[in-house]
């Protein structure tokens, strides 16, 4: 096969079964590229495949390449994205090697084409391969396809519970300033025994409706958290309730105290799953604050609100656990007097109560979920799939319009120093402000980046890609591992470093007010006192002399 005007061609093309069956007919080694339409044969490996034929000038070397799409011998080869090289003698295969290591093929073609001489002046026999057969390079190449594939689930699951743990923590921070009052009581399954007792009727039922025989209930009794209730002093209950507890929302309960968790035997957590837990909620009484009865004074300010954040689980945690831990209660504590032990010598905690906020913020929302709920609590949700998206800053006046339409499709976006995933510095999100702070400033390393949500066809995914990215992630899940290290679970927390430098100008501009107003005064241009209380005050203080 060769171009117009008689000139060569370095891979000869296979596109049908036709033009495969003409290639296997002629003689000589043939070095076959199998490739799909959809990722192409491999084109930088051309260069080093001339480089060789000429250096060998061997008129037996043949190369050609195979898109095995419409060919139907290469049929098990469609799904590969590498190439995958086929060693030919007079049409018949004794070899394959897989991917574009460059120095790797060149040495196999030279070997190769040492051995197809011997073999064809019947000095060596050769083995060959049928092309049904995986032999043992497909097979290695298999085995580390699989493990690499694992690994990299591995890791992206890592970074994906990470992210969740970051902000579920994040989350519970912020609700435990809803809940500074209130505090909770666990008590394990084994505590909880029921009982059949007679219905009590109830004294304004009318005689009619009495049954002529009693009527048995079912009825829960915890003699460990009577045995508490009696220690509570002055924190009042005010709901109990039982709880069935999912391996997922048992993690989330001890949250913050998984040390505790993991302590547990085995026969403690498969009672926690198939049992139901009884937990009690609990709250201080109401601190009035002095209210001010006249009205406020523009210079007058508010009383601080008072501060009771880990109060209640410190006074809760005194009572059940004395000066100890979960793990290690104090002796004759609540929790140590209640605790069993097993068969087999093991220790079963009876009681649990979390011991600071954020671990009493866990356990709340999956206690009494329904109150969190209705007090404010959002339950953080795992990302959506999602691409990240970079663009020269220069760009910025094209994609900012693209962002305020496709605002829903929009997670993030900001401007950072650079595009480095691995230290992203950013400078603000607001245009405006980077305008204000400026060009010279900013530098023409900085870049826009943004996340977009995954839609139908990408079409949202497609609008930014018109416009010329430096980077887009190659799918939606590793997008959503690309968005985590420019935007953190605190990203709507974070200012970047033009708000901070804007900071830093009002300091700057508000001692330069006052300096230019003490020299005014030095001057003699203003009296001192025309000036304002707080700046009499401070000219009043005598100088610090070093």
């Amino acid at each position: 096969m060769a171009k117009k005007g008689g000139q060569a061609v370095l891979q000869e093309e296979i596109n049908s079964d036709d033009d495969w069956t003409k290639i296997i007919e002629k003689p000589g080694m043939y070095v076959v590229d199998v490739y799909t339409e959809w990722c192409g044969p491999c084109i930088p490996m051309t260069a080093y495949l001339k480089k060789i034929k000429l250096e060998l000038g061997n008129e037996n070397l043949h190369y050609a390449i195979a898109k095995s799409d419409n060919i139907t011998v290469l049929e098990r080869f469609r799904q590969k994205s590498e190439s995958h090289w086929l060693f030919f003698y007079d049409g018949k295969m004794v070899n394959i090697i897989i991917g574009t290591n460059a120095p790797r093929l060149m040495q196999l073609i030279v070997d190769e084409l040492e051995q197809y001489v011997k073999f064809k002046n019947g000095e060596i026999q050769r083995e060959f391969i049928p092309l049904t057969t995986v032999t043992e390079e497909e097979k290695k190449k298999f085995i580390d396809d699989e493990n690499y594939l694992k690994q990299k689930t591995r890791k992206e699951k890592q970074i994906r519970d990470y992210r969740m743990m970051k902000k579920r923590e994040y989350s519970l921070k912020q609700f435990s300033v809803n809940i500074q009052m209130q505090t909770c009581v666990m008590f394990f399954p084994h505590t909880v025994k029921y009982i059949m007792v007679e219905k009590q009727i109830e004294d304004d039922a009318e005689q009619l409706d009495k049954p002529s025989e009693s009527v048995m209930v079912e009825k829960r009794v915890c003699e460990v958290a009577n045995s508490c209730a009696t220690k509570y002093e002055e924190l009042i209950v005010i709901d109990a309730k039982e709880v069935e507890l999912t391996e997922d929302n048992l993690n989330d309960m001890f949250f913050m105290e998984k040390e505790f968790l993991e302590s547990f035997p085995q026969e403690l957590v498969n009672q926690l799953l198939s049992k139901k837990v009884y937990s009690v909620m609990l709250s201080m009484p109401t601190i009035k604050q002095d209210t001010v009865q006249e009205p406020v004074k523009e210079d007058e300010n508010l009383p601080e609100p008072i501060d009771l954040m880990g109060v209640i689980e410190q006074k809760l945690s005194k009572i059940i656990y004395g000066n100890g831990t979960p793990l290690n209660p104090s002796p004759n504590s609540l929790a140590d007097i209640h605790k069993k032990v097993n068969e087999s010598g093991q220790i079963l905690p009876s009681i649990y109560t979390p011991r600071n906020p954020l671990s009493k913020a866990s356990a709340l929302t999956i206690l009494f979920s329904k109150f969190c709920q209705n007090i404010g609590y959002v339950a953080p949700q795992p990302p959506l799939p999602q691409y990240l998206v970079i663009f020269d800053i220069n760009k910025s006046n094209i994609v900012l319009p693209i962002v305020e339409d496709l605002e829903e499709k929009v997670v993030y976006y900001g401007f950072f120093r650079s595009a480095d995933p691995e230290k992203p510095k950013l400078l603000c999100k607001d245009p405006e402000l980077l305008a204000t702070y400026g060009m010279e400033k900013v530098g023409k390393e900085a870049k826009l980046v943004l996340s977009v949500l995954m839609d139908d066809k990408d079409k949202s995914l497609l609008r930014f890609v018109d416009v010329g990215p430096i980077y887009v992630s190659p799918d939606h899940e590793v997008g959503i591992d690309d968005a985590i290290k420019f935007f953190p679970h605190d990203y709507d927390e974070m200012d970047g470093e033009v708000k901070l430098w804007l900071a830093q100008q009002e300091v700057r501009d508000e001692e330069d007010k006052s300096l230019d107003v003490l020299d005014e005064v030095e001057e003699g241009v203003l009296e001192e006192e025309n000036l304002p209380q707080d700046q009499q005050q401070e000219l009043a203080q005598p100088a610090f002399v070093a």
